[in-house]
């Protein structure tokens, strides 16, 4: 299959792990190159990439829906929901953050931590993190 005759050469078995090594970076390398969402290469900014927020999301049954909590926003930002759904929110920032609004408040959520509200009231909920004071509110409507 493959000759590795030659390496015994320039030193054996140091210079095989040399470019077992290589082959290693290399493919470290260029797997960064790559967006896990689309698969297409991005090229290097130095910058953030921004995240879309979207400001509605309608539900027009009870099921259970997701806010996730990224670079101190709630995404999305308005839900407009049916009595009986359950919203899921998800932190994914670095900052511990806590949700709170009229009637209900989670516990402190860590990175890639989750709590879950069933809205059984009609009504319009504000909520925001209580440990941020300056991230934007979010909005939850039940009809």
């Amino acid at each position: 299959m493959w000759n590795f005759g030659f390496l015994t050469r320039w030193g054996g078995i140091l210079v095989a792990k040399s470019w077992l090594l290589y082959l290693i970076l290399l493919s470290v390398l260029f797997s960064g190159c790559a967006d896990k969402k689309t698969g297409q290469t991005v090229m290097e900014t130095g910058q953030a990439p921004e995240e879309s927020v979207s400001p509605t999301f309608t539900v027009a049954e009870p099921t259970t829906v997701y806010v996730e909590i990224f670079g101190s926003a709630f995404n999305p930002q308005e839900l407009k929901i049916t009595r009986g759904t359950t919203v899921r929110w998800t932190n994914k920032d670095s900052a511990v953050h806590t949700v709170k609004g009229e009637g209900f408040s989670s516990p402190p959520l860590n990175k890639r931590e989750m709590w879950k509200y069933t809205f059984n009231k009609t009504g319009t909920f504000e909520y925001s993190c209580s440990d941020q004071y300056s991230m934007q509110h979010g909005r939850i409507i039940v009809d």
